[in-house]
């Protein structure tokens, strides 16, 4: 479904849920609530980073690159559904928020087929660096997930703040040595990009970006 620019982010959320449970959903009862369980996820206290905001973001650049995709309707929904659980103090987060996305969906009466592949997408976002997808619309999903590492600085420095601020109950020097370990996991990759565009266009930007993350975490 088509992002509208000039919404807010919950505006763009809301719309384009609705938009897609209207083309998919078989059963239209439970649709609002479902909406409206998103949204409270996504406003949880103690989220900096992976917020309403960030799925919007997400969702505009879908439709950036919309003509590339196979099924842009199970992106888009993956997209609205990946981070809806996220507690910094557990590692099944993904999973927990493919369980939902399942539970809710088929409640809804979405196609069984749909249903498994968003599923399948959410579980994907934990990045895993060794998961060879063999779905290039997986692999688009899975780099613009990773679109900030590319950012301009000053837009990377907010959000190395904001997961920093996601992880406040860390103390400092047990965060900085648990965040360089990701950020070089990251770097010793042969290629953070999966999609040969976005490899081209943010793979050198991303590697200054963590680079100089891990520097100050030194």
């Amino acid at each position: 479904m088509p992002a509208n620019h000039a919404m807010n982010a919950h505006q763009l959320v809301s719309e384009i849920w609705r938009k897609l449970a209207a083309c998919h959903a078989g059963a239209a009862s439970g649709m609002e609530a479902v909406l409206d369980e998103l949204i409270a996820a996504y406003r949880e206290p103690g989220r900096c980073y992976h917020t309403l905001e960030h799925i919007a973001a997400l969702l505009r650049q879908l439709d950036q690159h919309r003509q590339a995709t196979h099924d842009a309707d199970a992106l888009a929904l993956a997209i609205l559904f990946h981070d809806a659980v996220y507690n910094p103090l557990r590692a099944d987060n993904e999973r927990q928020s493919a369980e939902l996305a399942r539970a809710r969906l088929t409640a809804l009466a979405f196609a069984p087929a749909l249903v498994a592949k968003v599923a399948r997408y959410i579980e994907a976002t934990e990045h895993g660096h060794t998961l060879e997808t063999g779905d290039a619309d997986l692999d688009l999903l899975l780099d613009l997930d990773l679109s900030t590492l590319a950012a301009v600085p000053k837009v990377y420095l907010s959000y190395a703040k904001a997961i920093r601020g996601e992880y406040a109950h860390v103390p400092d020097e047990l965060y900085r040595r648990g965040r360089r370990q990701i950020l070089e996991g990251f770097l010793a990759r042969e290629r953070i990009y999966r999609t040969e565009q976005l490899h081209r266009l943010w793979e050198q930007r991303a590697r200054v970006n963590i680079s100089a993350e891990i520097a100050d975490l030194t």
